[in-house]
């Protein structure tokens, strides 16, 4: 839980412990009149039905006090505005669900692409109002979708293959089936194509990425998240070939389409020069994103099909920074837009009710 006017709770917590104080360090007038003596005190306090009068007013005050301070507590929190409560997270992802589009911009039989697909054919099982899709740098592999099984055995097929190029690296040889599934699936999954004119760029394909969004001219209400891991740049520094799309496009696009765009950019390969880098980098931050640099470090190997611990560091990172709703009037929703009274406000009303009944059952 967070409160969006959290001066107020520490104000009002301040006032309660500050009566506490006087309460407590004030002393109390002196009685000065002379009160009537009784005769036999001893014996009346030691009746059990004194006793029993004594203790029930002791809890019944007690009660009181705890019920008074619950009702307090409660009515400064619901006038902080709470939010982040799980249940209105909740609300909040099924009125706004995200569509997360996977954008690979390095070979399918990488080890790192095949623990990059891996990380989200898992995460598929987890979902519930998002839709997810893929691409790479030449196809709309998987179309967004909420077929979630779909998703999964596509990301599970492509994931599979960086295994069977590693086998045949390996060993120099694969059976006929798995040789003619490895190269289904590299065709699948993108093509080469060669440009006289023409050299792609990472911009090129985050644009082709971010198409992929349903209505990807305008803004939605359904929140967009872009997820980029490959190369920063697709050819040398003397190609002079002219590309698609500047970086200040991009950006436009993400912009007009409340696109958030990712970035774990691989950090041991030669097609990375610096100027690159920061133009990503720069790309990212305008969109609201996180910009990360990836080194498998000889680690992704060591298992084909699966998701190191730094690569799903990564992503996980990428994941808990959700896009915000960008509504067609430029309006920006959060999560801490929603404000959520509903807990504190049913646990006042049921200390009053407990607070109305139990002095109701002291009258009589």
């Amino acid at each position: 839980m967070d409160l969006r006017w959290w001066p107020i709770f520490v104000v009002g917590l301040v006032a309660l412990l500050a009566l506490v104080a006087v309460a407590l360090l004030v002393p109390m007038p002196k009685i000065t009149k002379v009160l009537r003596p009784l005769a036999h005190v001893n014996r009346l306090t030691a009746m059990p039905e004194y006793a029993r009068i004594a203790r029930l007013q002791f809890w019944a005050m007690l009660a009181t006090l705890v019920l008074l301070v619950i009702m307090f507590g409660t009515a400064l929190v619901t006038t902080s505005r709470p939010v982040g409560f799980s249940a209105a997270s909740r609300n909040f992802e099924a009125v706004h669900p995200e569509d997360i589009m996977v954008c690979v911009g390095q070979p399918v039989t990488d080890p790192t692409t095949a623990g990059f697909l891996n990380y989200f054919s898992q995460q598929d099982k987890n979902f519930d109002t998002q839709r997810i899709g893929l691409t790479s740098p030449t196809l709309r592999v998987v179309p967004l979708t909420k077929d979630y099984e779909y998703a999964s055995s596509q990301f599970s097929r492509y994931a599979n293959l960086a295994g069977l190029q590693h086998q045949l690296d390996t060993t120099k040889e694969l059976p006929g089936p798995q040789a003619q599934q490895l190269s289904s699936g590299i065709n699948d999954f993108s093509r080469e194509v060669s440009y006289v004119d023409y050299a792609r760029s990472v911009q090129d394909v985050l644009a082709l990425c971010m198409t992929g969004f349903p209505s990807f001219e305008d803004k939605s209400t359904r929140r967009r998240s872009l997820i980029y891991l490959g190369y920063t740049s697709f050819h040398g520094s003397s190609d002079s070939r002219p590309e698609l799309f500047s970086d200040q496009q991009v950006k436009d696009m993400a912009n007009q389409a409340g696109i958030q765009i990712n970035v774990i950019a691989r950090a041991d390969v030669v097609k990375s020069p610096e100027q690159s880098n920061q133009a990503l980098s720069q790309i990212v931050s305008a969109t609201g994103g996180r910009y990360s640099v990836y080194n498998p470090a000889g680690t992704a190997g060591d298992n084909p099909s699966g998701t190191d611990s730094t690569l799903a560091g990564l992503i996980d990172k990428v994941r808990a920074n959700p896009p915000d709703v960008v509504l067609p009037s430029g309006t920006i929703v959060t999560r801490r837009s929603w404000d959520y009274p509903n807990v504190p406000i049913l646990v006042s009303l049921m200390a009053a009710s407990l607070l109305f009944v139990s002095l109701a059952v002291l009258r009589r």
